[in-house]
């Protein structure tokens, strides 16, 4: 893979991890009064790219059960559990970009 290809599925990455790390927030400090439409709209970018992903998709297909739900628990435990595999894969590409160099 080029490292231009790397960079920006690195990048992809990371907008994820941001948009994950933002709803994990909201649904901490905000709980049972979680705006669920609002968690939608913000992981549109993460359900689009990650959702056929063999290791995400019982995650993705779990927020979405727990937006339908709206339950905020089922959402938190499976954005979190989506962040630290996001994290992992981070760490994976910027060794990779730092021995491409």
């Amino acid at each position: 893979m080029s490292t231009t290809k790397k960079f920006y599925e690195l990048q992809d990455l990371i907008l994820a991890k941001v948009s994950l790390e933002k709803v994990k927030l909201h649904i901490e400090e905000r709980k049972d009064r979680t705006i669920f439409k609002w968690v939608r709209k913000e992981l549109t970018g993460f359900f689009r790219k990650f959702s056929n992903m063999e290791s995400f998709r019982d995650l993705v297909n779990n927020i979405n059960k727990g937006l339908e739900e709206e339950n905020y628990e089922l959402i938190l435990e499976n954005v979190k559990r989506s962040l630290d595999i996001i994290s992992d894969e981070i760490e994976k590409y910027y060794q990779d970009l730092q021995k491409m160099q």
